[in-house]
């Protein structure tokens, strides 16, 4: 029960000593100034009564800095342009082809030219392909193809062109009376004639053209029995048979028959016309007697011209 009574007064004595250390330690702090507090120390009301120590007030710091001025912001010195450089073409270099491996091949022989054999050695080279040349000395036609007779002063062969490969020579309007003629063919001999066949009508070359006999009067055909002459006129009429067709052709002089194989007549250039009387032809041949009758007999399709 005395220790109960006792004990606000212990706690009082407490109190004032507290108070009493606060201030005397107050009292004793140096004066130096310390940066911004607080103004006012917020203390705790006192318990039971008991008046609350006030704090002393801290003194207050005056800043006495004088600010510095802000530094001027320094100017970059001005970059002088620079010349823009030219650009310089890059040449991207070809590639050079990958080599590629070379087959080696045999180089092929150019065909070479047939060695020309001189006509009089024909009947030595019977079943052998000779190349000849001459000139044309005669000319003949029959059921199956043309002749033609070549001479190069060492003999006489028949080149014997059967209508295929004759259609087939490329220098035929030219391939006549007095041409000269190379021709390959396969040597051979019939009915006691020495020929040379070709295969094609490119085996057969004109290196030089025949010539046409001078244009004669009908008239005056009289002077040249079994002479090559050539005529112009006007059909006045055309007689059919069965080997051929007889055409009688006039001038002021006269008129003479003029006979034409039909293997010859069916290659002269626009035939039909000659069915026509009135039309004018120009015509090659020898003049010969066949019954009595003078006429002409043209060889060749090309002895044959329709005229305009």
């Amino acid at each position: 029960m005395q220790s109960w009574q006792n004990q606000p007064k212990m706690t009082l004595f407490i109190l004032v000593a507290l108070a009493f250390l606060l201030s005397s330690c107050a009292a004793a702090a140096p004066a130096t100034p310390t940066a911004a507090l607080p103004t006012q120390i917020a203390v705790a009301p006192a318990t039971r009564g008991v008046a609350a120590a006030t704090a002393t007030p801290a003194p207050t710091v005056t800043n006495t800095n004088t600010p510095l001025p802000s530094p001027t912001a320094t100017l970059a010195p001005t970059t002088t342009p620079s010349a823009t450089p030219t650009p310089t073409t890059t040449h991207t270099p070809t590639p050079l082809p990958t080599p590629t491996e070379t087959a080696t091949n045999t180089p092929v022989p150019l065909p070479t030219t047939p060695p020309v054999s001189p006509i009089g050695e024909i009947p030595n080279l019977l079943g052998s392909e000779v190349t000849v040349s001459g000139q044309v000395v005669a000319t003949a036609s029959f059921a199956g193809g043309y002749k033609f007779t070549l001479s190069d002063g060492t003999g006489q062969v028949t080149l014997l062109m059967w209508s295929n490969v004759y259609d087939d020579c490329w220098d035929a309007p030219i391939l006549n009376l007095g041409a000269t003629v190379t021709a390959r063919g396969l040597a051979g001999q019939f009915e006691g004639e020495w020929q040379v066949e070709p295969d094609f009508g490119g085996d057969v070359k004109v290196t030089a053209p025949g010539g046409q006999p001078a244009v004669q009067a009908i008239g005056s055909l009289g002077d040249y029995m079994g002479q090559r002459v050539t005529i112009m006129g006007q059909i006045s009429r055309v007689e059919g048979t069965n080997s051929g067709a007889r055409l009688f052709v006039a001038d002021d002089s006269g008129e003479i028959l003029v006979f034409i194989w039909n293997n010859t007549l069916e290659r002269i250039a626009n035939n039909q016309a000659l069915g026509t009387p009135g039309t004018r032809v120009r015509v090659v041949g020898y003049v010969q007697e066949f019954r009595s009758n003078r006429e002409i007999v043209p060889t060749l399709p090309y002895d044959v011209t329709v005229l305009p």
